[in-house]
C-alpha cells in the first residue's frame, strides 16, 4: 500500500507519517515546504499533479486553517484552503481508484453542553471555519470510496513560534500565566498518537462515510487542563474559571462532544479515555516515544 498524507508537516500529518513508517507503510508526505513531496494545496494543477504522478492507493488530506480569526477574516482563503481541494482530490481518486480520507472537525455543535453527538446529530455552522469544514465533507463524500473523520485532536507541534493548545497549555502552567479556564466549552479530545494508530487501522476495515474518531469522554477545557496540570504536577492556583460565552467577537460552537460508539463497533476495541488520552500525552512530553 502506498499512501500520500497532505499536510505532513502538520501536527497530525508528521505523527500520520511516523506511524506508517513504523507500520512498514510506504510514505509520501506533502506539504508547502520540508516534505517529500512540495506543494500547495490550493493549486489545483499542482494538486492533480502530485497525484496523478505518485498514484498512491490512499490519500490522507490533514490540511487546514483552524484559526478562526483568520477563517473569519479571509473567507476565500479559507474556502480555497479547508473546502475546494476535498473536491479536487474527490475527483481525481474517482479516477485512478484511490481511497480518501478527509480529516474534519468537531465545530458543529452548540449549547449542548455535555452530549455526544453522533455522525447523524444535527449542525449547527456559527463561523467561517465551520462552513468551509462543513462543505469539504460534502466535496469529499461526492466520491464513493471516502472517509470522512470528525475528531478533536491534541498534541505537540514543537514549533515555539506556533503553539498547540496543548502545548500552551503546559507553558502557561510552567510559567503560572495568569488564565481563565472555561468549564463550558466541552470537547472529546483525543491525542494525535493513538489517534494516527487507530487511522491506520480504519484504513483496514474500508470504512466509508461519516465517522467519529475521537476520545471516549466528554471533558471541559478546564477538566483536561486541571487533569494534564495534576499528571505533570504543576500548580493551577494561579488561573480562574470562566465561561466561553465571555468571548467577544467571533462565534464559537462549545458543545463539541462526540459518540464514539460507532467507531468502536468497527474496529472492536474502545476509544481512549481521559487517562489514557493525558498518559499519552505526558509520555510523549517527556520524550518517552
Amino acid at each position: 500500500m502506498k499512501m500520500l498524507i497532505l499536510g505532513s508537516t502538520g501536527m497530525l500529518g508528521m505523527a500520520l507519517y511516523r506511524q506508517a513508517k513504523r507500520e512498514n507503510i510506504s510514505v509520501i508526505g506533502a506539504a508547502r515546504s520540508g516534505a517529500d513531496r512540495t506543494v500547495d494545496i490550493t493549486n489545483k494543477g499542482a494538486l492533480q499533479s502530485l497525484i496523478i504522478n505518485d498514484n498512491p492507493d490512499i490519500v490522507i488530506n490533514t490540511v487546514a486553517i483552524t484559526n478562526l480569526d483568520c477563517c473569519e477574516n479571509t473567507p476565500s482563503l479559507a474556502y480555497l484552503t479547508n473546502a475546494r481541494p476535498a473536491s479536487i482530490i474527490a475527483e481525481i481518486c474517482s479516477k485512478t481508484g484511490a481511497e480518501f480520507i478527509h480529516i474534519s472537525t468537531d465545530h458543529y455543535y452548540s449549547m449542548d453542553a455535555r452530549k455526544r453527538h453522533s455522525e447523524k446529530s444535527p449542525v449547527t455552522l456559527v463561523n467561517e471555519y465551520a462552513r468551509t469544514k462543513y462543505a469539504a465533507e460534502w466535496f469529499a463524500q461526492t466520491y464513493e470510496k471516502s472517509l470522512v473523520i470528525r475528531t478533536n485532536i491534541v498534541g505537540f507541534k514543537n514549533r515555539p513560534e506556533n503553539l498547540t493548545f496543548v502545548e500552551w497549555c503546559i507553558r502557561m502552567l510552567i510559567e503560572r500565566t495568569p488564565a481563565t479556564l472555561f468549564n463550558d466549552f466541552y470537547t472529546s479530545p483525543i491525542d494525535v498518537y493513538r489517534f494516527s494508530e487507530i487511522l491506520l487501522d480504519l484504513i483496514e476495515t474500508g470504512t466509508t462515510g461519516i465517522l467519529n474518531v475521537a476520545g471516549k469522554e466528554v471533558l471541559s477545557k478546564k477538566e483536561f487542563i486541571f487533569e494534564l496540570a495534576d499528571a505533570l504536577n504543576l500548580d493551577t492556583s494561579h488561573t480562574k474559571t470562566g465561561s466561553v460565552h465571555m468571548l467577544t467577537g467571533i462565534k464559537r460552537a462549545e458543545s463539541l462532544g462526540l459518540n464514539v460508539k460507532k467507531v468502536e463497533k468497527i474496529l472492536g476495541y474502545r476509544m481512549p479515555d481521559r487517562h489514557d488520552v493525558i498518559n499519552n500525552l505526558v509520555h510523549h512530553y517527556y520524550g518517552e516515544d
